[in-house]
């Protein structure tokens, strides 16, 4: 069961759990990662039910209540759209197949979740009561399956079960039972991190002790040099007298040879004569002292490399994790401390490359939980509207007077509340340069209606074809909406 996730029968263990939960109602629907949902039902008391279509493998379980993201994304939006306030009718799991059907009924009409648990093709549908799919996460996989949104859907048939008898504990355990394997999963991705973190500390050790090792062999290769140095000195403390201030080079006599010949040395124009021959000899010390260090350290500095080699070349061929005791003993002894100590305690997560800086537009919430974002400045305006708004969103502004742009992302088939819109208008009339009056029009039409003329100034734009929405001030409201406000980058308030 830990090796393979979710099996037939305990997909039916979790079935029974949903059903027991009839009457029960859906408060909420929100979104934990990209594949990651919890649908917030109550009861006789509150749980979440997760569907969790992601690695390290596809499930469906209860769990305790937790609190909703800041931020709602669309695709938990339109969830939300479909099924809050609907109350569970019953649920029940495909014989044989890790698969299974919740149905719900809203409005007097059913809706049906099928949540199919099969690997990298996991997926949840939500299917009307005429057996259309209205809405899926995985639009590739529903693709592949010929169960986009719009067509009929036709669920997986049953057939027999393989694993009987596999685990007949799951009966009774159900969501105890998925959280087991969720947290059997985590600790195998937390020694598989382990693994990774000591692989990375051991590769980052060597490069630095191949450089090291360079770094000295080039040290010890330099006393050569030491040697041209003292020669230097001698001749040009031989003829000091023909040192002058501001010389480039300068032709000595050298009496070392026979017969004897002329030397031409280059100079320092920037060194009166004296340091001429003094940095000389200084050069010269320095380089036999770097040799010497070298000379000492070099038989450690190739140990360590070996070592470090050794250790590098055990982990990168697949060591299992019980095993990097014996990789971190492979290591030098003044390090073995430090790759411990990068085992138990985990690396934070890397930031991001480059200077951070602030969103250009603020993001509030409408009354219905639709996100509203609203241009900073007139730059701001133009990066929220022309480059990240999509053709669907829907575009507002003030008639005839200067503002923020605001912006209503839209999913596709989804249309804006009537709650959003007025909420939407508002923000729009507070962030312009009527944000006084009582009573205002604002234009709103989707973004692809909106046009930037050539030339135009920063956050100047032109609309192809608009509504126009009379709107009176609302004080509760704004104070609400300016209440609401968050979302990455943003400080400060308006």
């Amino acid at each position: 069961m830990a090796a393979h996730g979710m099996t037939p029968r305990l997909t039916a263990a979790v079935a029974r759990e949903i059903h027991a939960r009839c009457e029960a109602r859906v408060r909420s629907v929100h979104q934990d990662g990209p594949l990651a949902f919890r649908i917030d039902v109550r009861g006789e008391a509150r749980d979440d039910l997760v569907i969790d279509l992601g690695a390290p493998f596809p499930r469906v379980h209860f769990a305790d209540p937790r609190p909703a993201p800041a931020q709602p994304t669309a695709l938990a939006n339109a969830l939300r759209q479909l099924l809050k306030g609907a109350r569970l009718v019953g649920a029940d799991a495909i014989r044989g197949e890790r698969a299974l059907r919740v149905t719900l009924r809203r409005g007097g009409e059913d809706v049906v979740l099928w949540v199919e648990l099969f690997g990298g093709q996991s997926n949840l549908y939500v299917v009307s009561a005429a057996g259309k799919v209205l809405l899926t996460p995985r639009g590739d996989v529903a693709k592949r399956r010929a169960a986009s949104k719009g067509m009929a859907f036709e669920p997986v048939p049953s057939r027999e079960p393989t694993d009987a008898g596999s685990d007949a504990d799951v009966d009774q355990a159900g969501s105890a039972a998925v959280q087991a394997l969720v947290e059997a999963a985590a600790g195998k991705r937390e020694a598989g991190s382990a693994q990774a973190r000591l692989r990375r500390f051991v590769k980052r050790k060597l490069r630095a002790a191949h450089k090291a090792r360079t770094q000295l062999e080039g040290a010890l290769a330099r006393e050569s040099e030491a040697d041209d140095l003292h020669r230097k000195g001698e001749l040009l403390r031989g003829s000091f007298h023909l040192l002058a201030p501001g010389l480039q080079r300068v032709r000595v006599p050298d009496y070392t040879v026979d017969p004897p010949d002329e030397v031409e040395i280059e100079l320092d124009p920037n060194l009166p004569p004296g340091e001429q021959v003094a940095a000389c000899f200084k050069r010269e010390r320095k380089l036999r002292r770097g040799a010497e260090e070298a000379r000492k350290r070099l038989g450690a500095g190739a140990a360590d490399v070996d070592a470090l080699e050794a250790a590098f070349a055990c982990i990168a061929d697949g060591q299992e994790p019980g095993d990097l005791q014996g990789v971190v003993d492979l290591l030098p002894s003044r390090l073995q401390q430090a790759a411990l100590r990068e085992l138990d305690e985990p690396q934070e997560a890397a930031r991001p490359k480059g200077p951070s800086r602030a969103l250009p537009w603020h993001v509030y919430v409408s009354a219905d939980g639709w996100r509203i974002l609203v241009g900073r400045d007139a730059h701001g305006n133009d990066e929220l509207t022309l480059k990240h708004a999509t053709p669907l969103d829907l575009f507002l502004h003030v008639r005839s007077a200067t503002g923020s742009h605001v912006i209503v992302p839209t999913p596709r088939g989804q249309t804006v509340p009537r709650d959003t819109l007025l909420d939407a208008a508002e923000l729009a009339c507070h962030f312009s340069e009527r944000r006084a009056a009582d009573r205002n029009e604002v234009d709103y039409t989707p973004r692809r209606y909106v046009r930037k003329p050539r030339g135009a100034p920063a956050g100047l734009v032109r609309l192809e074809r608009s509504k126009t929405l009379t709107l009176r001030r609302d004080e509760a409201r704004r104070r609400r909406l300016l209440a609401s406000r968050h979302g990455p980058g943003d400080s400060g308030d308006s």
